[in-house]
C-alpha cells in the first residue's frame, strides 16, 4: 500500500483504467466499421464478410442487386448454396486456399444465381481477414462481369465467324489497304491465281489485273477507299501466273472504325471463266447449227439487218441455195450419208466465199450466204457461180462418190421498202425459179417479181381472214345431159370478194390456199355450204346433184372422211346425190394414200370424179384402181372440138376410155352449138359451159332450177 491511497483502492483504480481504455477501442471500432460499412455501401461491387465459419456477417447493398434477395436474408448463410453445381467445388478450393494462408488473397471466376434473372458472371476476390494475429474469416469482393461476357463471347464468335467466311470461303477474299495494297488473301484467291497466300502480301491489287482492266480497277478502288463500296458487283479480268486471263466478279465493302472512317477494304472476287465459257458455248449454239457449224437463219437475219442499216455499203446481196435431188441421197443412201454431204457443202461454202462474206445454213438442205460490198449484180453472179463449181465437185463418202447440183436465186438490196425479211424471200423466189427453169443454175429477182411477191404476201395474209369476215361465197354452174339438154346438177365455185380489190377470181387464190394449208377450212366450209345449199333445193322439189372440188392437201388430212360424213349427216344430204372432183395430180400425190382415201369416202356413197382430164400425168394401172365414176374433159380439148383434128381425137379416146371403164363422160367449157354437137357425136354424156349458164349466185337460178329446153342453146 503506498503512501497515496489507502488499502486496496489503487487496484479499483487501474481497473477503471482499463475499462475506459476499452470503451475507448470499442468507439474507435464502432466508428471504423460505420465509416467501413458507409464505404461499402457506396462501391457498385458485392462485398461481403464471413466469419470463421463461413456465414455472410455483412453485406452491402450492391451485393443485394447482384443476387436480388434483401441483405437479411442473405446474413448467415454460406455463398456456396448460390453458386453454381459446376463451379461450387472451384470455390470451395479457392476459399480455402485464401484461408490457409493468412493475409492470402485468391480471384476465381464463378456463376452465381440472382433470385429472378437467373445465372450471373461475376469474378470473385477472396481475401483473409486478419485480427490479433488469428483468422478471423475473409472478405468477398464480386464484379459482375456477365454483359462483358456476353459481349466478348460475341466477339470471339464475330471474329471467328469472319476467319471462317474468310478462310474458307470458295470465292477469293482479299483484306486490303486504301491504298490498294492486300493486307491478307485467302485460300482459294491464292488458288485461283496459282500464287501462294505469302507472296500475294503487300502486292497491289491493280498489279493483278489484266493490262486492260487495271485503270477500271485502281477507279473502283479508289472510289471503296473513299468510302462508298462497291455496291453492285463488276467484271474484271485477273491474270493467273501462267499468263491466262482469268474472268472474275467482284465486289468490295469498306470496314469502318468507331468514328465511322474506313479503314480497310474486304474484296471478293469469284472465278465466272467456267460460267463465261458454258455462256459462250450457248450463245455459240444458239445461233450456229450444230450439224455443220454454220450460222444459222437467226444469226444470218441479225447479220443481213447490221448489213442493211450500214449506209457505207448499200450493194448488199443474199444468195440462196438449194441442193437439188437432195432427198434422193438421203432416200437411197440414208440420212447418215446425208448429214456428212450437207458437212462437206458447208466446208466447201466456207472456203469459196470471200473474207466479209457470210455462209449460214438456212435449214434442211438450204444455205444462204450474205455478199457485202459486192458491187453489182455481176458480182453476185460471180460469187454464186464460183459457189455452184465448189458444189459440183464429187463427194467421196463410205457409200462412194456422190455428185450434187445447186440451184441459187439473188436478191439485190437497194429498194428502199427492202427489208431483211423481203430480201430473203426474194432471193428464195428466185430460187425456186432456177428450179422450174431445170435446176442447176442462178437466177436473179426481178422487180416484176418482187410486185408480185408482194402482192402474194398481202394476198395470202387478207385470205386468212376471209372466212372469218364472210368474203368468201359459192357461185354454182348447171352440169347439163346433152342427151335432152336437162340440168342435173350443179358444181360449186368458190368467189372471194375482196373488200378493196373486189372480186378475186379462184385463180389467184387457190394455189396460195393449198400452199398455206388454208384451203382445208376454207375446203370445210365449201362442203358445208354447198351442201347447205343442195338440200334448200330439194326441200323446193329439184332432184338435182352437187359437185364439189377437192384439193390435194384437203385429201392428205386424216380426218377428212370423218369430217364429210359429220357434214352430209347434219344436213341431210342423201349421199348418192354429192360428187367430189379432184385433179390427175390430185390423185397421183401418194397414189396409194389416195386410193384408201377415196375408197373409204366412196364407201360413204358419194361418187368421185377425175377434173381437167387429159392435162395430168395419171397412171392407167392407177387410174382403173381408182373408185372413180366420171371423167370431165378438160376445157382446152373441148375448145379445138371441130376444128382441130387432135383435140378432137383426144376428146374422143376419153370418152372411150371413160366408157371402158364404166364411168361416164362429162365435157368442160361448152361455149358453142358446135362443140354441143361434136360431144353428142362421141357419146358424151354430160357437158357444162357458158352456152348452158355462167357461174352465178344461188338466188339467180331461182327457188327450183330444173331447167329444160337447151334444144335451141344460144351462143354466149
Amino acid at each position: 500500500m503506498n503512501g497515496r491511497y489507502p488499502s486496496g483502492m489503487g487496484t479499483e483504480l487501474s481497473g477503471r483504467k482499463h475499462r475506459r481504455s476499452d470503451e475507448r477501442a470499442g468507439l474507435r471500432l464502432r466508428s471504423s466499421e460505420a465509416r467501413l460499412h458507409a464505404l461499402l455501401s457506396d462501391t457498385t461491387d458485392a462485398v461481403a464478410l464471413l466469419d470463421e465459419q463461413g456465414r455472410i456477417t455483412y453485406a452491402n447493398p450492391a451485393t443485394e442487386r447482384l443476387l436480388g434477395r434483401p441483405i437479411s436474408a442473405l446474413l448467415g448463410s454460406t455463398p456456396i448454396e448460390i453458386v453454381h453445381t459446376s463451379d461450387q467445388a472451384r470455390a470451395v478450393a479457392t476459399a480455402r486456399a485464401c484461408l490457409e494462408r493468412p493475409g492470402g488473397s485468391e480471384r476465381v471466376e464463378l456463376r452465381v444465381q440472382h433470385q429472378d434473372a437467373g445465372w450471373r458472371t461475376v469474378e470473385v476476390v477472396v481475401t483473409n481477414r486478419l485480427g490479433d494475429g488469428a483468422v478471423r474469416g475473409a472478405v468477398v469482393t464480386a464484379t459482375d462481369v456477365t454483359d462483358r461476357r456476353i459481349v466478348e463471347s460475341a466477339l470471339v464468335e464475330v471474329r471467328a465467324r469472319f476467319h471462317a467466311t474468310f478462310d474458307d470461303s470458295p470465292m477469293g477474299m482479299t483484306l486490303t489497304s486504301l491504298d490498294g495494297r492486300i493486307l491478307r488473301a485467302n485460300r482459294s484467291l491464292s488458288q485461283m491465281l496459282g500464287m501462294s497466300e505469302g507472296s500475294l502480301e503487300n502486292v497491289s491489287l491493280a498489279a493483278l489485273a489484266h493490262h486492260e482492266d487495271r485503270d477500271a480497277v485502281t477507279s473502283a478502288l479508289s472510289t471503296a477507299a473513299a468510302g462508298y463500296g462497291v455496291g453492285d458487283r463488276s467484271d474484271a479480268r485477273l491474270v493467273h501466273a501462267d499468263g491466262r486471263p482469268l474472268a472474275v466478279l467482284v465486289s468490295a465493302s469498306v470496314v469502318r472504325a468507331h468514328d465511322g472512317g474506313p479503314i480497310y477494304l474486304v474484296i471478293q472476287m469469284e472465278d465466272t471463266s467456267a460460267h463465261r465459257e458454258h455462256d459462250r458455248l450457248l450463245a455459240h449454239h444458239a445461233a450456229h447449227d450444230p450439224l455443220t457449224g454454220l450460222p444459222n437463219r437467226s444469226m444470218f437475219l441479225d447479220q443481213l439487218k447490221l448489213a442493211m442499216r450500214d449506209d457505207s455499203d448499200p450493194r448488199v446481196a443474199v444468195l440462196f441455195i438449194d441442193l437439188d435431188r437432195f432427198k434422193a441421197v438421203n432416200d437411197s443412201l440414208g440420212h447418215p450419208a446425208g448429214d456428212r454431204l450437207l458437212m462437206t457443202i458447208a466446208d466447201r461454202l466456207r472456203a469459196t466465199t470471200r473474207p466479209n462474206d457470210m455462209v449460214a445454213r438456212f435449214e434442211g438442205d438450204e444455205f444462204t450466204v450474205l455478199c457485202a460490198n459486192v458491187g453489182d449484180e455481176s458480182g453476185a453472179r460471180a460469187v454464186a457461180a464460183r459457189l455452184v463449181d465448189a458444189i459440183s465437185k464429187p463427194v467421196l463418202l463410205a457409200e462412194g462418190e456422190v455428185f450434187v447440183t445447186a440451184s441459187v436465186g439473188i436478191a439485190m438490196a437497194g429498194v428502199d421498202l427492202d427489208t431483211p425479211e423481203t430480201l430473203l424471200r426474194n432471193a428464195d423466189a428466185a430460187m425456186y425459179r432456177a428450179k422450174e427453169s431445170g435446176r442447176d443454175r442462178t437466177e436473179c429477182f426481178e422487180t416484176a417479181e418482187h410486185t408480185q411477191a408482194v402482192r402474194h404476201f398481202r394476198t395470202a395474209n387478207d385470205l386468212r381472214r376471209a372466212l372469218d369476215r364472210d368474203e368468201l361465197h359459192l357461185h354454182y354452174q348447171p352440169i347439163v345431159r346433152l342427151e335432152d339438154a336437162n340440168v342435173t346438177g350443179f358444181e360449186a365455185l368458190i368467189r372471194w370478194e375482196h373488200p378493196e380489190r373486189g372480186l378475186v377470181g379462184p385463180g389467184e387464190f387457190i394455189d396460195l390456199a393449198e400452199e398455206t394449208g388454208l384451203v382445208v377450212p376454207i375446203g370445210a366450209w365449201v362442203l358445208e355450204t354447198a351442201c347447205k345449199q343442195l338440200v334448200r333445193w330439194h326441200q323446193r322439189g329439184a332432184d338435182l346433184s352437187m359437185s364439189v372440188n377437192l384439193a390435194a392437201r384437203q385429201l392428205a388430212e386424216p380426218g377428212l372422211v370423218d369430217e364429210f360424213a359429220h357434214i352430209l349427216a347434219a344436213t341431210g344430204v342423201r349421199p348418192d346425190r354429192m360428187w367430189l372432183e379432184l385433179t390427175e395430180s390430185a390423185l397421183m400425190h401418194d397414189a396409194e394414200a389416195t386410193i384408201s382415201s377415196l375408197r373409204a369416202l366412196r364407201e360413204l356413197g358419194v361418187h368421185l370424179a377425175v377434173d381437167d382430164f387429159g392435162t395430168g400425168y395419171s397412171s392407167m394401172a392407177y387410174l382403173k384402181r381408182f373408185p372413180v365414176s366420171s371423167l370431165k374433159i378438160d376445157r382446152a380439148f373441148v375448145d379445138g372440138l371441130g376444128r382441130d383434128a387432135e383435140d378432137s381425137a383426144i376428146c374422143a379416146a376419153v370418152v372411150n376410155l371413160a366408157h371402158s371403164l364404166g364411168m361416164r363422160a362429162v365435157g368442160e367449157g361448152v361455149e358453142t352449138t358446135e362443140q354441143l354437137n361434136e360431144l353428142r357425136a362421141l357419146g358424151c354424156e354430160y357437158g357444162q359451159g357458158f352456152l348452158f349458164g355462167r357461174p352465178q349466185d344461188p338466188s339467180m337460178w331461182g327457188g327450183r332450177p330444173d331447167l329444160h329446153g337447151f334444144t335451141e342453146p344460144a351462143t354466149s
